[in-house]
């Protein structure tokens, strides 16, 4: 991943600086935390797709010219809300299984939330319009996930697909009031949602699995879903067949690389942001072209339906 090693050294510093800060956390709740900020740091793990959340600040840099401080405290700010959001995340999904442990994690959560504030607030006082724009994206957040399992979500609607991850668009948003431009705002949302929508699609074909319970807040097994009748129930054996006879891998893609596009359109909008977008997408486009590479050959050898039949085993 080229922003990687483009932003090495800042991403060295800020989760430097977040697991510095962690140290000052309670004893009972440092081990969790270091834990959490390990496995988001992309220079332990390979590089997470969330990256999104603190690099989006040094991407609208270009734009604004803001100062490197700043963009290193927002981008600090995001990790913070990063891990909390995943703990919340954790404990809807019923993931922590025990009364201890998901209190802890709670908590946990709220003292993130503090350190997120205290580092946004050495730039954006109390009364500030960036904290309207935090409440705002908040709320299309806590919509997005009440509202997840009501009905199957659309793949084409990008915006219902990005509101669960809404909150990262305030490192954007942060940067432009702090340079003067408000005005700019609507036009950097949306193409935010826009890389946001894709990103939720990678995500949706990575946990499609998990995702068997409870489908309907998932983009990909909606497509599955589109080329049965209303009430059959989806299974692994069912999802294998729209991937290896309905191609439904590749009308992922498809919806992706269109939300790319659309980016692209929007005027003065960040290159790293786009780039960022058209990376995720065409990892979806080369899952797609492996289902078709593995189909070919399979096909080749007269194996394909017997393999097909073993997939869910």
């Amino acid at each position: 991943m080229p922003e990687m090693q483009e932003y090495r050294e800042e991403i060295e510093f800020v989760f430097a600086e977040a697991s510095n800060e962690m140290k000052e956390l309670p004893p009972i709740f440092r081990e969790r935390a270091q834990a959490l900020l390990t496995t988001s740091n992309p220079l332990c793990n390979g590089g997470r797709a969330n990256r999104i959340s603190y690099l989006l600040p040094y991407w609208m840099r270009e734009l604004t010219n803001s100062p490197s401080a700043l963009c290193r405290d927002m981008a600090v700010g995001n990790i913070y809300a990063m891990l909390r959001y995943f703990l919340l995340d954790d404990a809807m999904d019923g993931i922590e299984r025990s009364g201890g442990t998901l209190r802890r994690s709670l908590a946990l959560g709220q003292l993130l939330e503090e350190r997120f504030r205290r580092r946004y607030g050495r730039h954006f006082p109390h009364g500030s319009e960036l904290w309207g724009c935090y409440s705002k994206y908040v709320e299309e957040w806590a919509t997005a996930v009440h509202s997840e399992t009501e009905k199957p979500i659309d793949p084409n609607d990008f915006a219902r697909l990005a509101r669960k991850a809404a909150p990262v668009k305030l490192g954007a948003s942060g940067l432009l009031l702090h340079a003067g431009m408000p005005d700019r705002i609507p036009d950097t949302e949306h193409a935010v949602d826009l890389a946001l929508a894709v990103l939720q699609m990678s995500d949706d074909w990575n946990d499609w699995k998990e995702d068997l319970s409870e489908p309907n807040g998932n983009a990909f097994l909606s497509i599955v879903r589109a080329d049965l009748p209303p009430a059959e129930a989806l299974d692994e054996h069912k999802v294998g067949t729209a991937i290896y006879h309905r191609n439904a891998v590749d009308r992922l893609a498809d919806i992706a690389e269109t939300y790319v596009e659309q980016i692209g359109r929007i005027p003065n909008q960040p290159g790293g942001l786009l780039a960022f977008a058209d990376t995720v997408a065409r990892g979806i486009r080369t899952v797609a072209l492996r289902v078709e590479n593995d189909k070919r050959s399979l096909a080749e050898e007269g194996a394909f339906a017997h393999w097909l039949s073993k997939i869910t085993e």
